[in-house]
């Protein structure tokens, strides 16, 4: 067959291609998806950009995808349609994979190709994904998925089967299936005797150990087996939250001795033995020995660990190093405090690229500038050292003396030394400063719900009472801000009547500070079941209990 000939059967192939394309093949399946993608498959541009998998089952036609449409966003099924540019990029064979890179490099400035989309990119926090028909109305599959921790996909525990799973050997363009090797692990350092040194995200002061991670990559803990009791098999780490199961190279994971399995995948029914005792490690694979670490009896709030990460001689600390490596040098943090967060932006303040995104306050009491380079903050109270501030432009990371610095929860580190790697959720969230030995805390706050453009800060920049703002104050004193109706602090008790120009009373005797809306202290007491207002200006005042819980009072 000469070359003429070859050119026209590959033109009629495409062709068929083109035309089958706009057909709507229901069979299609969205089968694996790689939503915080940091050291896996990287495109053909060697970026490591999230990704979905679609699978063509057996028996189904040749498929063009061009003319389909994905989208994150339920509302908007034909957020983007993959393009008509190239064929091949785009098509997909019967049993066969094809891969979309949910990246946003499709018609930018550097188009990456058809395969690449526009508009949106993965959530690592979990989110809906959606293929939708030619039609622009017709959801072929969808998937909600869960957060994902770096590197590890979630996909279907067969190619195109209803039920779905974690997987750490990520089969990029293959079929989907599960393996998991046996990996070099520690067990590191051990505290029996948990009094107040460090406690778990349900503050709970519990026994635990550590587990430490020497290799140049990460590994999932999941499915290895702990022992306390000479069982080799006596509690497996569950796989369903690889976000705390997963150890980064060379990390480090706490696994906590209560018996609060509830709590996480890190949380087991283990007893360890405050006169000292053996753990154990096992391999998932039910038999291979990883570690076996024996320990003393352990003095309150002390700890016991390997002299160095994973070496042989051991030794006590009097300062426990969980989470992070037993050779840590304390550095004391400059006295800062996270002032303000926002974690629903929606028309407040916009980023220097027009963006409104999540974003966070500090506040520097000190008549002196702070240098925040080197200093961690982080979303997750088990990982202190989860983003880094760069040093590499120090100017726009200080924190003038009695003034703000403005950060943005966002991951888009791309975009400069204040995009964090990490966001914040309106659902309940935790947010913490560490020093720049990414252990010691400089700050740290909780809080349950946030309503959209609704922040949550300190009452008076720095102080100890926290409260809602509809009028927030982003790099500006607090005391400027609105406060909201709604107290941050549910609470049995309660003010009447409101609003007063006469006698608030209680419903249980308290003993509060009253502020006005600038923050200067009006009135304090003790144990009391009443206050009279009639000598105080008409206005919204703040009531501070002793045990921080707010109310707002209208006085006329």
């Amino acid at each position: 067959m000469n070359m003429k000939c070859l050119q026209i059967i590959f033109v009629l192939a495409l062709a068929m291609v083109e035309v089958i394309g706009y057909a709507q093949n229901i069979n299609l399946r969205i089968n694996e998806i790689v939503a915080s993608n940091q050291a896996g498959q990287f495109d053909e541009f060697l970026e490591y950009d999230d990704w979905v998998e679609i699978y063509n089952p057996t028996g189904s036609p040749i498929t063009n995808l061009a003319g389909y449409y994905i989208s994150d966003d339920p509302d908007s099924l034909d957020k983007w349609m993959i393009p008509f540019d190239d064929p091949g990029l785009t098509t997909v064979l019967p049993n066969g994979f094809l891969v979309i890179w949910v990246d946003d490099d499709y018609n930018n400035a550097a188009s990456q190709g058809a395969n690449h989309n526009a508009g949106f990119t993965l959530s690592a926090e979990g989110e809906t994904f959606l293929l939708t028909a030619p039609d622009g109305l017709t959801i072929i599959d969808s998937i909600s998925y869960p957060a994902l921790a770096s590197d590890v996909s979630y996909g279907r525990t067969c190619d195109g089967c209803p039920s779905w799973q974690y997987f750490n050997n990520v089969t990029f363009e293959s079929t989907n299936f599960e393996s998991q090797s046996n990996a070099l692990l520690f067990i590191n350092e051990v505290q029996t005797m948990n009094v107040s040194t460090y406690d778990d995200p349900q503050h709970e002061y519990d026994k635990w150990f550590e587990i430490f991670n020497p290799n140049p990559f990460q590994v999932n803990a999941a499915n290895y087996y702990v022992s306390v009791n000479g069982d080799p098999l006596q509690w497996r780490i569950p796989a369903n939250n690889p976000i705390r199961s997963v150890i980064p190279a060379g990390g480090f994971l706490l696994v906590w001795c209560d018996g609060d399995v509830n709590d996480d995948v890190n949380h087991g029914p283990l007893q360890l033995n405050e006169g000292g005792g053996t753990i154990v490690l096992t391999g998932p694979d039910g038999s291979t020995l990883i570690d076996s670490y024996t320990y003393p009896a352990i003095s309150t709030d002390q700890s016991f660990g390997r002299q160095s990460d994973g070496s042989s001689a051991s030794v006590f600390f009097p300062f426990p190093t969980p989470t992070v490596t037993n050779q840590l040098v304390r550095i004391v943090p400059e006295t800062l405090f996270i002032n303000e967060a926002m974690a629903s932006n929606s028309s407040v303040i916009a980023d220097s690229f027009g963006e409104f995104e999540d974003w966070f306050e500090v506040y520097n009491p000190n008549n002196y500038s702070v240098n925040l380079s080197g200093y961690y903050f982080s979303d997750d109270p088990e990982r202190r050292n989860k983003w880094v501030v760069p040093g590499t432009f120090a100017d726009s990371v200080t924190v003038p003396a009695l003034g703000w610095k403005l950060f943005w929860a966002d991951r888009q580190i791309e975009q400069g030394v204040l995009h964090a790697n990490f966001r914040l959720s309106n659902l309940g969230e935790y947010l913490s400063l560490s020093s720049p030995d990414g252990f010691t805390l400089a700050d740290e706050i909780e809080w349950a719900s946030l309503g959209q453009d609704t922040s949550i800060g300190r009452f008076q920049d720095g102080a100890a009472q926290w409260v809602l703002f509809v009028q927030s104050t982003p790099e500006a004193s607090n005391g400027g801000g609105v406060i909201r109706v709604e107290e941050n602090h549910p609470s049995m008790w309660s003010a009447y009547p409101i609003p007063s120009s006469g006698t608030i009373y209680f419903t249980e005797p308290i003993t509060a500070r009253l502020y006005n809306v600038g923050g200067e202290l009006m009135t304090s007491f003790q144990r009391s079941s009443a206050f009279e207002v009639a000598t105080l200006p008409a206005g919204v005042y703040l009531l501070v209990r002793d045990d921080g819980q707010t109310k707002r009072l209208v006085i006329e």
